[in-house]
């Protein structure tokens, strides 16, 4: 087991992100929970408007959280199950070569040396 794979690595990082994003989302989604249950059994309106504002933000950066983990997940496997399959590999071209036969000079065109003297 090689602890130098970027492969791994990568794969090690995707699984700690989508285990602290689940986290965020159930300690945002149980917040939002208690703060509705309060607000709802809040005496003086001043607690219910600020325990439903809680309750609000909460919400928000709950659908933020899910957003961001529904992404980290689909991401995670498409990279790890890729979809498409390459048939054959890319045949190997020798660039200089090719270059060099799309630039060769006429005779005529051929530049002298400047510093040889006729």
């Amino acid at each position: 087991m090689d602890l130098d794979d970027p492969r791994r690595l990568q794969t090690v990082n995707f699984i700690v992100l989508i285990v602290v994003l689940g986290i965020l989302t159930v300690g945002l989604g149980s917040l939002t929970y208690l703060a509705t249950g309060a607000a709802a059994q809040a005496e003086s309106e001043n607690m219910q408007k600020l325990l439903a504002r809680l309750a609000w933000v909460s919400l928000s950066m709950l659908c933020i959280a899910l957003l961001l983990l529904f992404w980290t997940v689909i991401r995670f496997c498409r990279r790890r199950f890729p979809t498409s399959h390459p048939t054959s590999e890319t045949p190997y071209v020798d660039a200089w070569s090719l270059a060099g036969e799309r630039f060769k000079l006429d005779e005529e065109e051929q530049e002298e040396d400047p510093d040889s003297e006729d």
